[in-house]
């Protein structure tokens, strides 16, 4: 909804040039000093005749008087639940939901068990998120969320629970069942699944134009309408034991350049500006909760996840680095650097799996390059030296946003994030590597020092420990498609096309607009349409015997285009 500012005058702030140029601490830092100067207050606005709206559970909810109306009227409800495991997903599961309304008095709980009848009662820390987002003709536009957050610790390896959450009243969500991960030395075969670049395809309750179906192009639905919601479909039917999101989760942020929030009330933002409507967040945690609330989803930040709104109290000195927000709504292991809050590592059988934050090494997108001051590089070694020391861990697996090596028109490979990344990759041999931002799938041939060691086509089997490392990018997931280099085509299974796995010409990108072109020969899969990962895990019938990966590409509407295989020697 939209308030006035007292004085009544629009107040637009810092010019649009020096707006590209700001990081988000600086963002954050004029945003506080704007809102400062335009102080607002709950009881003022409802005296002034509008209010800060709760604005979750409310299908058809745009920051108006009638949400606050029907948020005030409408039962309390826990909607979007969505889990993640703890730093010991042996033990550890993290629940999460979001309040359709203020919390009630009493207590708001969660029962947890190995059946219906629960046995264990676990509390529930209310986290409260205020937006006050400030709008083109100086207005400024607020909502008031609240997210639900209990931990599940002490839990057995390998084990089925099931758990609701309970309001005070006595009123609870639906019954719900998560598996933690197995207890060392498990021999059981089982899957993960991956993708990045979801976003929301159906309209959130702000109705901003610009994130409906409108957003999509003829040709980005010629095989299903509704791209992100065919996805979580899929991965929902498949129940993984976790599903990786490597960066862009909701775009809440839709430009996502890194730039002030300013909104116009559509999705149109001014010159120098991204707009920013966190009811984005409510719709996309209701499109997800039919896998979430039972699969672990586990996410990376993009350049769409930096919300300069909110407060950081995490990074050095207070800064604010776009996470804050994130630290109300998403519940993640928190084992990496302070200052990089998806930034974290876990261990699932004999899989180690990293997740990086692409952001503070992008040079593409500098926004909040270099904000670690070296931290996550240095813990990316410190981690690599441990998991590769465990005798427990066969597979390492990495997920980041912004990719090093890929071939698409829009953002191909980031030279940074490339500089940062792939000499430690190579020197730890690390297996497999999912990346984002590109909105399409493609697969490399496995690369040392930035070339290809063997040519890897569909149905081939990789040695990663003489072979290299497999690049995924797999931006495939919800978003409008971007386009190949000139002259390139998809190259997949049913697609054979030229044997671009010998050359391509593609570009580093070193600033937004500054482009290094260069001839890669490690380009080997490529679709232009929505596919995500599963990677199946097959962990060793003896010690000592071979463990695979076995990594399927498949399309929204079911077909596999693409597999290949990895195979180590275990150590278990």
């Amino acid at each position: 909804m939209t308030f006035t500012p007292r004085g009544g005058a629009p107040d637009v702030g810092v010019p649009a040039d020096l707006a590209a140029r700001m990081t988000v601490a600086e963002q954050h830092e004029w945003l506080s000093s704007y809102l400062r100067r335009h102080p607002i207050s709950r009881r003022t606005a409802l005296r002034g005749g509008a209010g800060v709206v709760a604005a979750t559970g409310l299908a058809a909810a745009p920051w108006t008087l009638t949400a606050c109306a029907q948020a005030a009227q409408a039962p309390v409800a826990v909607v979007g639940r969505h889990l993640a495991y703890g730093a010991d997903p042996q033990r550890q599961m993290a629940l999460a939901g979001e309040l359709t309304a203020a919390p009630p008095a009493g207590p708001l709980v969660v029962d947890l068990g190995r059946d219906s009848t629960f046995g264990t009662t676990l509390p529930v820390d209310v986290r409260r998120l205020v937006s006050q987002v400030p709008q083109a003709d100086g207005s400024i536009r607020g909502s008031e969320q609240f997210f639900v957050h209990a931990l599940a610790d002490g839990l057995a390896p390998g084990e089925r629970y099931r758990y609701r959450f309970r309001l005070p009243d006595g009123t609870t969500t639906a019954e719900a069942d998560f598996t933690t991960a197995p207890a060392p030395g498990s021999r059981a075969p089982w899957s993960f699944t991956a993708f990045a670049d979801q976003g929301v395809d159906t309209v959130p309750p702000s109705g901003l134009a610009g994130l409906t179906n409108g957003y999509y192009k003829p040709d980005d639905t010629r095989r299903t309408m509704t791209p992100s919601t065919s996805m979580v479909d899929r991965i929902a039917a498949q129940r993984p034991a976790f599903h990786l999101l490597a960066g862009d989760i909701c775009y809440a942020d839709p430009s996502g350049h890194g730039l002030p929030v300013r909104s116009t009330g559509t999705s149109e933002s001014p010159d120098g500006f991204d707009s920013f409507d966190p009811t984005v967040w409510t719709t996309y945690f209701g499109l997800i909760e039919r896998s979430a609330a039972s699969t672990p989803w586990m996410f990376a930040t993009g350049n769409h996840d930096m919300e300069a709104l909110y407060d950081d109290n995490s990074s050095p000195g207070g800064a604010a680095h776009g996470y804050g927000g994130h630290a109300a709504r998403l519940d993640l292991p928190r084992n990496g650097p302070s200052a990089c809050p998806s930034v974290y590592t876990f261990r699932h059988g004999t899989v180690g799996v990293i997740s990086l934050d692409a952001n503070d090494l992008s040079t593409e997108i500098p926004t909040n390059a270099g904000y670690s001051g070296g931290r996550q590089t240095a813990w990316l070694r410190e981690t690599l030296t441990a998991l590769r020391a465990d005798p427990g861990v066969d597979w390492v697996v990495a997920f980041f946003h912004h990719c090093a090596f890929a071939t698409s028109e829009s953002h191909a490979s980031d030279a940074g994030v490339r500089a940062a990344v792939a000499p430690l990759f190579d020197e730890f041999a690390v297996d497999l590597v999912l990346q984002g931002h590109n909105h399409q799938y493609e697969r490399t041939n496995p690369i040392r020092r930035g070339r290809s060691v063997v040519q890897a086509p569909d149905g081939a089997t990789v040695r990663p420990e003489t072979d290299g490392t497999t690049y995924l990018c797999v931006g495939s997931g919800g978003r409008p498609r971007y386009r190949w280099q000139a002259g390139e085509t998809d190259r997949y299974r049913g697609n054979p096309g030229p044997d671009s796995g010998v050359s391509v010409a593609s570009y580093v990108a070193l600033g937004e607009e500054a482009h290094q072109p260069e001839q890669v020969d490690w380009s080997q899969a490529r679709y232009l349409d929505y596919a995500y990962v599963t990677v199946d895990v097959a962990p060793p019938a003896s010690p000592g015997a071979t463990t695979s990966l076995t990594v399927h590409a498949t399309t929204d509407t079911g077909q596999e285009i693409d597999r290949v295989v990895l195979e180590r020697r275990s150590r278990t």
